[in-house]
């Protein structure tokens, strides 16, 4: 006789832990809460909470599993033993379901996504705010426009024009940050602030970041239109829209057998311009490293070299994460070297920025 399997609700258990959860959805599967492994280390919900799934990721720490697993750690008992106590508490449990099929989700082809971000970009200027920021980075004037850095507009009235003419020649249909208003209109998604290209080694456009200013602070998103966001009410924030995947960007010389893996692509940009030209790969985030050994395949690398931020590197979640990085690249047979410099200037484009005026003043 097969054994019925049990699920346990995701929110259920986390709430059971003591995990606080934030206000608001995430999307229409998903709940943001305050990461019990990175607690006291940040002041921001980085633990998502997958209720079709039911598993939990730290978009922060990378701790990830499901709901027993998480009341388990939590508590720091066996997953058996936390499934027992879930069981006899007041829970209410639900006979494991048949696997569901993936949800089929279409995604453009990269080289309808380059000409349509191409295109975007050529639209768009670049705002004195922004140019000057990024002179101060270290990046020169060729560099800043072979990019192609441009400053997205802050009004929706001018990015709803931008869709309807970019519509006008291209197929938006699969491409991230667009999607369909309620009268079939396509519309861009974002707000204010830097688009940063995410570039293959042969120059192709995968996807925009947006540089968004949020409490003071500067922080990375993409543009993106995730169809499972939905309003309080529960529609659909983004109709017909596409989510950005965690795509890696190359700039430098692709010819070079040394590369750089760093953190986010406007860093990497500088650090490669400030080093004549460095081949530098990024991650949109110290885990998110999906795609990275594709990204290095494509190239002929035969060292790589490890330069994320570093209080990250002194960080015990991000030390975690950097081994599990690691351990992904390991199969490649590529060496990987750890770089460690003057921790005074915490990112690599900020200790080659020193090192440029020190030179510049000898």
């Amino acid at each position: 006789m097969t054994p019925e399997y049990k699920t346990v609700p995701i929110l259920d258990a986390a709430r059971r832990a003591g995990v606080r959860i934030a206000d608001g959805q995430a999307g229409r599967y998903e709940f943001k809460a305050f990461c019990p492994f990175c607690l006291g280390r940040t002041k921001n919900p980085h633990l998502y909470l997958n209720t079709e799934k039911n598993r939990f990721f730290c978009q922060r720490c990378g701790e990830h599993g499901n709901s027993v697993s998480l009341y388990a750690k939590i508590r720091g008992i066996s997953n058996k033993e936390a499934f027992e106590e879930l069981e006899k508490s007041n829970l209410q449990m639900f006979p494991q379901a048949a696997p569901k099929e993936p949800r089929q989700e279409y995604m453009a082809p990269l080289e309808q996504r380059h000409d349509v971000y191409y295109d975007l970009l050529a639209l768009l200027s670049l705002s004195e705010h922004d140019f000057l920021d990024l002179l101060g980075r270290g990046l020169t004037l060729d560099a800043i426009e072979q990019n192609m850095y441009r400053s997205m507009p802050a009004k929706v009235e001018t990015r709803s024009e931008l869709a309807q003419t970019l519509s006008r020649t291209h197929d938006l249909h699969g491409v991230p940050g667009f999607y369909r208003s309620e009268n079939g209109d396509w519309r861009l998604s974002g707000n204010s602030g830097l688009l940063i290209p995410y570039c293959t080694a042969k120059g192709y456009i995968q996807g925009l970041q947006r540089r968004a200013e949020i409490g003071g602070k500067r922080c990375y998103v993409w543009v993106s239109s995730n169809p499972d966001k939905c309003r309080k009410d529960g529609s659909p924030l983004y109709p017909c829209g596409t989510r950005a995947h965690g795509w890696i960007h190359i700039t430098g010389n692709v010819h070079s057998t040394t590369a750089s893996i760093t953190e986010g692509a406007l860093k990497g940009d500088t650090a490669s311009c400030l080093s004549n030209g460095a081949l530098y790969l990024c991650a949109p985030g110290v885990n998110a490293i999906k795609y990275l050994p594709s990204a290095i395949r494509s190239l002929s690398v035969e060292r790589l070299l490890g330069e994320y931020d570093m209080d990250q590197i002194r960080q015990e979640q991000y030390s975690a994460a950097l081994r599990r990085m690691q351990d992904t690249l390991k199969p490649l047979g590529i060496p990987y070297i750890q770089q460690m410099w003057n921790p005074a200037y915490n990112g690599i484009d900020d200790y080659k920025l020193h090192s440029r005026r020190l030179s510049l003043a000898a």
